[in-house]
């Protein structure tokens, strides 16, 4: 079976301010990210990914999609592997520019993704980022030994607020800031089954892993 996997990256500019109390909002028809995918430093890299060969981005506005058709475990119980652990992992560093008066009120990161395991498996997904040196909240998913699991649709996500008055918003709204940096992650899909017998696969419709980031950004 060749399971693929689907890395999505959405940083929409919202048009409220909720919950926030800013000036206002960027305007929705200048992005607010500049993403360089030309840049030298543009780096997809690992054992579940190489640019351009597997592992493919784009970018429409201040969203950014990487596809990848390697990232996860894919050890079926038929018995025609010997196989009984493997381990995907992708390194991401995506150069980008965000003019100074711009501040990142939400960042939310998405993972949907299935799994079909027996239980004489486990299996875990995990990630962690950075955004211009600002690290964001970890995510880490497992399932153990014992449970069997054969869900074609999951998500999991994870929301960070980042307040008026916080390091992050200190950082951020700071006239010194950098103007250029990185959004940076490391995922990481892997698993271990006891025997050729036990089936272990994760993916996301006929798809491994697909994994949103979504920020509102706001003026400081």
């Amino acid at each position: 079976m060749n399971l693929k996997s689907t890395l999505g990256l959405a940083l929409a500019t919202v048009a409220s301010l909720a919950t926030f109390s800013f000036a206002g909002t960027v305007s929705a028809a200048t992005p607010a990210v500049q993403w360089q995918l030309n840049s030298n430093n543009f780096v997809i890299a690992g054992s579940g990914c190489q640019k351009d060969v597997d592992a493919f981005a784009a970018t429409n506005g201040n969203d950014l999609a990487i596809v990848f058709t390697n990232l996860g475990v894919n050890l079926p119980g038929s018995g025609s592997t010997n196989q009984l652990a493997d381990r995907k992992n992708c390194a991401v560093r995506i150069p980008a520019s965000i003019a100074r008066g711009v501040y990142i009120g939400k960042l939310t990161q998405q993972f949907t993704y299935g799994v079909t395991k027996t239980a004489g498996s486990n299996a875990s997904v995990a990630t962690r980022s950075t955004f211009f040196g600002f690290n964001v909240s970890p995510y880490a998913w497992s399932v153990g030994q014992g449970e069997e699991v054969n869900e074609p649709l999951l998500t999991q996500r994870r929301d960070d607020n980042f307040l008026v008055n916080t390091p992050w918003y200190q950082g951020w709204c700071s006239p010194n800031r950098p103007l250029e940096g990185l959004y940076q992650a490391n995922i990481a899909v892997s698993g271990q089954r006891n025997n050729k017998f036990e089936d272990l696969i994760v993916f996301v419709d006929g798809l491994d892993l697909k994994y949103e980031v979504l920020a509102s950004f706001y003026t400081c």
